[in-house]
């Protein structure tokens, strides 16, 4: 091959490398060929030359060197026995015919070899890319040998990737200590493996000069030394079949969705006049939610639907904001098309569109008529929107509290159990929007309006689709300081991995892709809607968190091994439970308690010692550990049954009392500090009751509360990633 590389731009070398390998029939651009890209992206690899004979090897090259078979049939060299590695120049000869050896015994051809110098003494680590179906390039980092092999203790990012990015994943390596010198060993540059990440997958790097028909890399191993970063080995999967991958979301302009949330007039496509069917159970939830607008029910041949004056098509309906749509499928694109582009907003709630096979066609027509009329589609294969503020709703007995909480789910059923869970948890929502197949107006756009709307401060995302989770990511990446944004995805689990022939495609699985989108983007990922929701009702009380520089906790309550599964908890999400200062364990002990307390944090106060001036002991604790320490939060928990049946009759409202001098600690605290509540029940009816009191009482001063310490601890985890990472945005 005559290209001089280091005369020719990397994307024109990389055309003219992978045309040359797919017209010779290779899978896999040979390795001194993918060497040569990354020498010319700037990534650091070994010298060497590729030889037929070890008599081509040039003098200048000295050894000892690594020698590797160059094979068109040869895919993973080193089982075929096609390495030695520390050669001298007089054992070449005896190499090189060993190596011709086995791979006749492994039935390939050896056609040459590559002879390079042994890389600097270091730590193994992959480096690797892989194409994923809308997300685009999903970029592994991992330590070799066992590491990745075995315990598959890998980082994934999704390209472009900045130096911060790449930092972040390593910080989520288990190995990363042996990377800094666990163990007596020396440490390694970990900013020279960053810059070899950042040469390949940044915005300006290798991966973006590439052609589609290189679907997976893996630089395998990396050798990462106290001076620098070497690509030893390098492995360019190619695929002559493939095309351009379509990532990230169109940009049309922000949309205006105010008319979706607060439509003065609406029409219904697809209500029984003579029964009861969805466009029909759409207008009663309508009309039972309150809404102050027109209602334009829209049939072919009755006069009235619900007691309201219908027309025949929505040519005769006027100007219509917000459109809910429950024909067949086949008749949509027509019955909305009458509107003649008076129509803002047209939620198809109709399944028998893309998300089957047949349905393809349907659903690319309909947005294409739309779109060439201005009118905006919602879904389709979706159940509605609600917005408590414009009084609209798709389910009986929404809740009513207007609030500042917006979700878009792509799951119909799960918004309803959203908005249903969502209420009994306290949450006050902006809106629960269904969006099914986003087939035009998508979650990322959606999303722009929401982050831009002065009505809400939070956003929950239940998303299904990768490629939804990078057109998020791209208007993330844009604004560093968004409201929060929270995310549960759908599809998980480690089944999504794929076959692949790199080690970075065979562990690319969506259990590991959610959670590299979302740590990108800056959005919290929770595993459960009872976490999403609980997460959502938080930042929303708290308007979101603010900067902290630790990830320390102090836990304050009683039960003794309620508190040793408290800090168990902490851990398990990656939090810190200190042990106080001696000073201030000294002054809690001197406050004159009942015996039986550990002071140490977790702070274990037994109901008798809660029960001190019936509750306000607890600005006293409290107030002296704020004090002294600068926790990133603190949570109370109590059991309510305990406290109140014992110490109520004798102590009046003691659990009451602890919810205000709890806030009367905080808000005379030095440094503001999370606060968060555990309110346990035991089980007795009349207990429950008042626990639902207590927990209005303190959501009231402010206080999230929850009925577990697990799930107190992941909405702290949530509440602490996100006030570091605004700690470490530059303002």
């Amino acid at each position: 091959m005559s290209i001089d590389s280091t005369a020719t731009p990397v994307d024109e070398l990389a055309v003219r490398v992978v045309e040359d390998a797919l017209r010779s029939g290779l899978q896999v651009l040979p390795e001194h060929v993918g060497k040569m890209l990354l020498a010319a992206a700037g990534i650091t690899v070994p010298a060497g030359v590729e030889v037929a004979d070890v008599d081509e090897v040039p003098a200048e090259l000295t050894g000892p060197w690594a020698v590797k078979a160059v094979s068109t049939t040869l895919v993973h060299k080193t089982d075929a026995g096609g390495v030695r590695i520390g050669v001298a120049r007089e054992q070449l000869a005896e190499a090189t015919a060993a190596i011709r050896a086995s791979l006749a015994e492994a039935g390939h051809a050896c056609e040459g070899f590559l002879v390079e110098q042994m890389a600097p003494k270091g730590e193994e680590v992959v480096v690797g890319a892989v194409r994923t179906e809308g997300l685009g390039w999903a970029v592994m980092v991992g330590l070799g040998g066992v590491f990745v092999e075995v315990l598959e203790d890998v980082a994934f990012g999704v390209a472009p990737i900045t130096r911060d990015q790449a930092g972040a994943m390593l910080a989520e390596l288990r190995g990363l200590p042996l990377l800094q010198g666990a163990r007596g060993r020396t440490p390694v540059s970990t900013d020279a493996l960053v810059d070899v990440i950042v040469r390949l997958a940044g915005a300006d790097g290798l991966l973006e000069a590439l052609p589609a028909q290189v679907r997976e890399i893996d630089l395998n191993p990396v050798i990462v030394s106290p001076d620098g970063a070497v690509a030893v080995d390098a492995r360019f999967v190619l695929d002559a079949d493939a095309e351009d991958d379509e990532v990230g979301h169109e940009v049309r302009g922000a949309a205006d969705l105010g008319p979706l949330f607060e439509p003065r007039r609406i029409a219904v496509l697809g209500a029984s006049a003579k029964g009861t069917n969805g466009g029909t159970l759409f207008i009663r939830n309508l009309l039972g939610y309150g809404f102050p607008g027109t209602i334009v029910p829209i049939h072919p041949s009755a006069e009235s639907i619900e007691g309201i004056a219908a027309v025949p098509s929505l040519a005769e309906a006027g100007d219509i904001d917000y459109a809910y749509v429950a024909l067949p499928a086949g008749a949509v694109a027509d019955s909305l098309a009458a509107a003649g582009g008076r129509l803002r907003f047209a939620q198809v709630i109709s399944s028998g569109f893309a998300e089957t096979e047949e349905g393809i066609g349907l659903e690319r027509d309909l947005v294409s008529r739309m779109r060439a009329l201005g009118t905006r589609v919602i879904g389709p294969n979706c159940l509605g929107t609600h917005s408590t503020r414009g009084r609209i709703t798709f389910v009986p007995d929404a809740p009513k509290e207007v609030g500042g909480v917006a979700v878009l789910s792509q799951s119909g059923g799960l918004s309803v159990d959203i908005l249903r869970l969502g209420e009994a948890r306290g949450v006050a929502f902006h809106s629960v929007t269904s969006i099914g197949n986003s087939a035009d107006l998508t979650a990322a756009e959606m999303l722009e309006f929401l982050l831009d709307s002065p009505d809400t401060r939070v956003v929950g995302l239940y998303l299904e689709s990768l490629a939804s989770g990078r057109a998020v990511l791209d208007v993330l990446s844009r604004r560093p300081d968004a409201k929060p944004v929270v995310l549960l995805a759908g599809g998980r689990t480690a089944d999504g991995s794929r076959a692949a022939t790199s080690h970075t495609g065979a562990l690319s699985g969506h259990h590991r892709l959610w959670p590299a989108l979302a740590r990108q983007a800056g959005m919290e990922l929770v595993d459960t809607l009872g976490d999403f929701v609980n997460v959502l009702a938080t930042m929303d009380l708290l308007d979101g968190g603010y900067p902290v520089e630790n990830n320390e906790v102090v836990l304050f309550g009683n039960g003794g091994g309620a508190s040793v599964l408290a800090a168990d908890a902490m851990q398990r999400c990656g939090l810190t439970t200190p042990r106080l200062p001696e000073a201030t364990i000294a002054h809690l002990d001197g406050l004159g308690l009942p015996p039986g307390n550990g002071l140490a944090n977790p702070i274990d106060a037994p109901a008798p010692t809660l029960a001190v001036d019936g509750g306000a002991v607890a600005k006293d604790i409290l107030g002296a550990v704020l004090d002294a320490t600068r926790p990133a939060a603190v949570i109370s928990h109590f059991n309510v049954g305990i406290i109140q049946r014992n110490m109520g009759a004798t102590h009046g409202d003691v659990t009451g009392t602890l919810i205000d001098a709890i806030a009367a600690a905080r808000d005379a605290g030095p440094a503001p500090c999370h606060h968060l509540m555990v309110l346990k029940a035991d089980g007795k009816a009349d207990m429950e009751a008042q626990i639902r009191d207590y927990a209005l009482r303190a959501r009231e001063r402010g206080f999230p509360v929850f009925a577990e310490l697990e799930e107190a601890a992941v909405v702290a985890r949530a509440l602490v990633r996100r006030g570091r990472r605004a700690a470490a945005t530059p303002h």
